[in-house]
């Protein structure tokens, strides 16, 4: 009985001991499984978010012409494929129109201007509006423009947007294709009464003083013609003196930075000075924007600003005063030290009392004072005179 009860202990002990094996042996496999997923199923997760990225690109982005009444114009948009599978487009014709004065558009879908035979959106024809485009390759997505012959003079605007198209959720299936789109804005000037007209509403800085020289400049330019114009300008900063300081270039770069009629734009320029002492005071900017056809008109607004470094002119005359304490410490020290040594030893500070006590009284002559013997009643350092000159 004895030697069943150790037999029944020691398995026991084994049966308890086989859970603290298995557990390592758990954690080495759920260790190992998250090591593969990292390398094998990394790939896959790459794999399917490239694929749900797709790119599109078209050219030219921007289309601008003048035109008659009656005229027609045909082109085509070149759509380019650089994703790794074949690429269905689609294209559709959106009324363009300014959103705001930083330079942003909206499109005005063509179901509102149906009634607008002066809408450019109206104008437009996509014989093709879908097209498949190979992996690697490029094709062309052609439109043509009919003026009417009734149509107002001035600018009109619209775009083509171009994207993919939508994927099938049927079938059961649970992905669902998001479309994506890239317009093509087309500008186009109808000849007769153009009016090119624009003035500047505004031109300020964020501030008026500052402590260096680093302004943030804001120029509003509004259209009040019928076309769309594009300003182009510089800002020139001058000095207290006169002297020019730095100027900025306004909306000189690249082919947009137009303002549309009845609309406005803000060009926001920054400009950095030197920043020394010597450039501080009152400064001057002057804006100028030219526009119209060869920038044949023009617009000029001056303001002014102030530079003061007060924190660093305060630190220079603290230092100013530092130096010029020290100095005149270091003169009174020396010109003392030179005295003494000329006087052959230190000079002693007598009190002035004590000078005034020990100075030599001088020796005064006798006086005789003629006249009476003082009367009874007098002091006796009052001399009675009135009898002085009394003839005996």
């Amino acid at each position: 009985m004895i030697m069943k009860k150790n037999i029944t202990k020691q398995r026991l002990v084994r049966r308890r001991g086989r859970p603290g094996r298995s557990r390592a042996a758990t954690v080495a496999a759920a260790a190992g499984f998250m090591i593969a997923l990292m390398f094998f199923a990394a790939p896959l997760l790459s794999r399917a978010q490239s694929a749900d990225t797709t790119s599109i690109t078209i050219t030219p982005p921007f289309f601008s012409l003048r035109v008659s009444p009656g005229d027609s114009w045909s082109s085509s948009i070149r759509v380019v494929n650089t994703n790794p599978g074949a690429l269905p487009v689609t294209a559709e014709v959106m009324g363009f129109a300014p959103s705001d004065q930083e330079g942003h558009g909206r499109f005005i879908n063509p179901s509102s201007l149906a009634s607008d035979t002066d809408a450019l959106a109206n104008w437009i024809t996509l014989p093709q509006p879908n097209i498949a485009v190979p992996s690697g390759a490029a094709a062309e997505l052609p439109f043509s423009i009919v003026i009417p012959r009734g149509a107002s003079p001035g600018g009109h605007y619209a775009a083509i947007l171009i994207g993919t198209q939508p994927g099938n959720a049927s079938g059961g299936g649970s992905r669902v294709g998001v479309s994506s789109f890239i317009s093509a804005l087309i500008f186009v000037t109808v000849s007769g009464d153009i009016r090119a007209d624009g003035s500047i509403r505004e031109f300020s800085t964020d501030q008026s003083f500052y402590e260096k020289p680093d302004v943030n400049f804001s120029v509003r330019f509004a259209n009040t013609g019928n076309v769309q114009l594009r300003p182009v300008g510089q800002i020139q900063i001058y000095n207290a003196f006169g002297q020019e300081q730095g100027a900025i270039g306004i909306n000189q770069s690249g082919e947009f930075g137009y303002v549309l009629p009845s609309s406005s734009r803000i060009f926001d320029e920054n400009w950095q000075g030197p920043d020394s002492l010597w450039n501080i005071g009152r400064y001057t900017a002057v804006v100028t924007l030219a526009y119209g056809d060869n920038g044949i008109k023009s617009a000029s607004q001056t303001l002014t600003f102030w530079v003061l470094p007060i924190g660093k002119l305060a630190e220079d005359a603290g230092l100013a005063l530092v130096v010029i304490g020290g100095f005149i410490f270091f003169l009174r020290r020396y010109i003392r030290k030179t005295l003494e040594r000329e006087m052959g030893g230190a000079t002693r500070t007598v009190p002035k009392r004590q000078a005034i006590e020990d100075a030599p009284v001088p020796p005064q002559s006798p006086r005789t004072i003629r006249g009476e013997p003082p009367q009874r009643g007098t002091q006796d350092d009052v001399v009675d005179l009135r009898r002085r000159n009394r003839p005996r």
